[in-house]
């Protein structure tokens, strides 16, 4: 494991590209909104587009984007090399509505233990104030998405939906997610269950919470010997951000902390490489601005040395990457991402989606 005076490297073989862009929209957040392997080299990416007039500040407001913008998705069919478009997932202002006042009443069960069958989980109107939490479903890899499925509040005020799902070793789907109650002063990573295929759902417990800061954007993986591990944001302020990791050794009734990631960055996401080994990427908001990364080898207890995918970055306004290991053992990352662009009147460049492969090192 990583020694005291460990200090970022630089991945040596990491191949950058563009995913996504249109310089006349705001492209984000493929955290919020799903990324999955459905066969070997096969990847589809979701993320959400708005039209941005970039000389417009007001523009570039997230909660403008997430509010009337859309979810798109793109396909790789060689591993991240190149990219094709896959289509529109989920128009927001239309399926807020749908959320809010007419969600499919009657959901058909879905098996998500096969790999065409994709959730992807967002909030309505947004992600701010006391947003309802819904997820829709496509059956056939991406191709299509059937109607959209509004969430239990239970206890919660405000839901933040995100695709962070895993099935548990009992067959139920454990979807980790964002509430707030009124009693609580910030927000708290949650765990809804689901024992019959996604049709009812049930609130769990929390897997982990603060009264100084929010907790939030829960990232879970199941490991071999049955435990579920999940990453977590911690977020006092947006200059102090960074990743933790929590453990149910329950199938996600109980949690307790096991090990912080890094130092800054986030949110992360954890993927289980077929190796074995956990993988947590991140954003990293500070110069020099990009994407980072931490191996695991001993099941999210401690972490190797900080990789540097990218630093290219032009603001902090980047990162939410998601990650999918490819048939030949590399690893893609998916994220959004602004270069220094003279030619944009904004700070750092046109917000778009990027990728980097790269193969995924020892842990020292």
């Amino acid at each position: 494991m990583a020694t005291a005076d460990s200090s970022p490297s630089r991945i040596p073989d990491a191949e950058h590209t563009v995913v996504y862009r249109d310089d006349d929209e705001f492209c984000s957040w493929p955290f919020n909104v799903g990324m999955w392997r459905i066969a070997d080299d096969d990847i589809l990416v979701a993320f959400i587009r708005c039209e941005c007039d970039y000389s417009v500040p007001g523009n570039l407001t997230h909660r403008r984007v997430e509010t009337y913008g859309e979810i798109y998705s793109m396909r790789t069919r060689d591993g991240g090399e190149t990219w094709e478009d896959a289509g529109v997932i989920a128009h927001n202002p239309t399926t807020s509505d749908e959320a809010r006042y007419g969600a499919d009443p009657d959901p058909d069960p879905v098996d998500l233990t096969d790999p065409e069958t994709l959730l992807t989980c967002w909030s309505a109107p947004n992600s701010a104030v006391n947003p309802t939490g819904w997820i829709k479903v496509s059956e056939n890899g991406g191709r299509t998405w059937g109607p959209t499925r509004a969430l239990p509040s239970f206890i919660f005020d405000r839901i933040q939906g995100r695709p962070s799902y895993v099935v548990r070793p009992d067959g139920a789907i454990l979807l980790t997610l964002t509430g707030r109650s009124e009693n609580d002063p910030h927000d708290r990573s949650v765990a809804y269950v689901s024992f019959d295929g996604g049709v009812n759902w049930t609130f769990v417990g929390y897997i982990a919470g603060s009264d100084d800061y929010r907790m939030i954007c829960p990232s879970p993986v199941v490991l071999d010997d049955g435990r579920i591990v999940a990453a977590v944001r911690c977020k006092p302020k947006s200059q102090a951000n960074w990743v933790e990791v929590y453990e149910s050794k329950d199938v996600g009734r109980r949690w307790s902390y096991l090990s912080r990631v890094n130092d800054h960055g986030e949110p992360g996401h954890l993927i289980r490489l077929d190796d074995g080994r956990l993988l947590c990427v991140y954003g990293y908001r500070h110069p020099p601005y990009g994407i980072r990364a931490r191996v695991s080898d001993d099941g999210g207890r401690s972490w190797g040395r900080e990789w540097i995918l990218r630093d290219d970055g032009g603001v902090y306004d980047l990162g939410y990457p998601r990650a999918a290991e490819v048939e030949d053992g590399r690893v893609v990352v998916a994220y959004y991402f602004n270069e220094d662009e003279p030619d944009c009147p904004a700070d750092g460049g046109v917000r778009h989606i990027a990728a980097t492969t790269f193969d995924v090192p020892e842990v020292e």
